[in-house]
C-alpha cells in the first residue's frame, strides 16, 4: 500500500509543491512534454485564480510556488493538471492508461524569507540536478520571466539575501 502525505489546503496561502513522476521515470524529458505541463499549468491557474510566482519543469518532477484563493480548489487543480498531462504524454508514447504521476508534496510558506528562499530553490533546481551550470541555460523555468521583468541585479540581490537551502537534499529524483 502506497503512502500519500496528507494535504492541508488553506485559503489565500502560499505553497511550494513538488510533484514527481512514477518511479522517477523521465516522462517529461522532451521539450514538448515540458511545454505541455507549463501550458496546462497556465491554463489552470487562470481558471482557479491561482497566483504563480515561480516554477521549474525537469525530466521527472516539477516545483511550483503559488498562492490559491481557495484551498478547497487545489485537489481539483492538481487532478486536472496531472490528468490532462498524463493523458497527452501517454497518447504521444502510445501507452494509454499508464500512470505518469506518483505523488505531490506541499509545504506552506511561513514568512518572507521562506518565500524567497523557495523561489531561489526552484530556479536553482536544474543546477542542483546537473542539467545545466547556469540559471539562464534552463529554458523550462520562470527564471527567464524574472530576468526580463526585474533584471539581473534584482535576481542577484534576491540570491544574496535568500540563499538556497536544500530542502530536499536526499531526494531520489536523479535515480534511473
Amino acid at each position: 500500500m502506497a503512502h500519500h502525505p496528507p494535504h492541508i489546503y488553506l485559503n489565500d496561502t502560499w505553497y511550494i509543491v513538488t510533484a514527481a513522476t512514477l518511479y522517477s521515470r523521465p516522462y517529461l524529458s522532451t521539450p514538448r512534454a515540458k511545454t505541455l505541463v507549463i501550458d496546462k499549468l497556465n491554463e489552470l491557474i487562470a481558471l482557479y485564480a491561482i497566483v504563480l510566482r515561480a516554477w521549474v519543469i525537469l525530466d521527472n518532477h516539477y516545483h511550483i510556488l503559488f498562492k490559491s484563493r481557495l484551498g478547497a480548489d487545489l485537489p481539483h487543480f492538481f487532478g486536472r493538471l496531472h490528468g490532462a498531462t498524463s493523458r497527452q504524454i501517454n497518447l504521444w508514447d502510445a501507452a494509454t492508461g499508464r500512470q505518469v504521476w506518483h505523488n505531490l508534496w506541499d509545504t506552506c510558506i511561513r514568512n518572507e524569507a521562506d518565500f524567497w528562499t523557495r523561489f531561489n530553490y526552484i530556479h536553482n533546481n536544474p543546477i542542483k540536478h546537473k542539467y545545466v551550470k547556469r540559471f539562464e541555460d534552463w529554458p523550462h523555468s520562470s527564471y527567464h520571466y524574472w530576468l526580463a521583468t526585474k533584471g539581473q541585479d534584482w535576481l542577484d540581490d534576491c540570491w544574496q539575501r535568500y540563499p538556497v537551502i536544500d530542502f530536499l537534499e536526499n531526494d531520489d529524483f536523479d535515480l534511473p
